[in-house]
């Protein structure tokens, strides 16, 4: 396993779960999904009427919730939730349970935990300043929201969930400001990462592009 970690932050649908896959293959490494980590938990809490209001109810909860990630498959307290967290409605439940600090906590620590063995990618929206500030390669992945629209509607088909390309669009415009200011943690570039734009960039490219910047990044640490 590669003796260092990756940070790939960016906005919904920018493509960081799909580039991160096809770079841990390249590279030997582990991706570790946060974003699907935060919708099995927002899904959990769902399916027990716990809101994100809920206050003591929802710490008390959150004790009871146990994530096991492996590879593609997710599941919660031995539950195989790896497909119904894909839904679309559990993309905004994400987003409104991410925004508060008592469920940041607890998934950054089990992050942190996990990687702190080396040889991960990690991809998210705090994953260069505040889950991985020590991560050896740090990368900001943006798109358009019109571009990242088109690209989750092809996948919602692809999959065969009903999908509308202008309720997509307005979702992900709609995450983009709620996970921009949001109180904790809010998605942000971090001074420390490369940004690359890939709007005009097929996949292949995107791979390659991130590809470059890690073997730039690698170099300035190995200097």
């Amino acid at each position: 396993m590669s003796a260092f970690n990756v940070a790939l932050d960016g906005p919904s649908g920018s493509g960081k779960s799909s580039v991160a896959d096809t770079i841990a293959e390249k590279y030997g490494m582990e991706h570790l999904d946060t974003g699907a980590m935060y919708r099995a938990l927002a899904w959990k809490l769902d399916q027990m009427k716990i809101t994100p209001e809920s206050g003591d109810a929802l710490v008390e909860a959150l004790k009871t919730i146990h994530l096991d990630i492996d590879h593609d498959s997710v599941a919660v307290n031995g539950q195989d939730v790896t497909r119904a967290i894909r839904e679309p409605n559990v993309s905004k439940l994400a987003s409104l349970y991410s925004a508060l600090p008592e469920v940041r906590e607890k998934l950054v620590a089990l992050q942190q935990k996990i990687a702190s063995k080396k040889g991960y990618i990690l991809d998210g929206r705090d994953i260069c300043d505040v889950v991985l500030p020590d991560a050896e390669v740090k990368i900001y992945l943006d798109a358009a929201p019109e571009a990242r629209a088109k690209r989750r509607h092809a996948q919602n088909l692809e999959k065969g969930i009903p999908s509308d390309f202008d309720e997509v669009l307005q979702a992900i415009i709609e995450r983009d400001r709620r996970d921009t200011t949001r109180e904790v943690n809010p998605l942000k570039i971090s001074k420390d990462a490369e940004f690359l734009d890939s709007s005009n960039l097929t996949f292949d490219q995107t791979v390659e592009a991130v590809e470059q910047l890690i073997r730039k990044a690698l170099s300035k640490e190995s200097a």
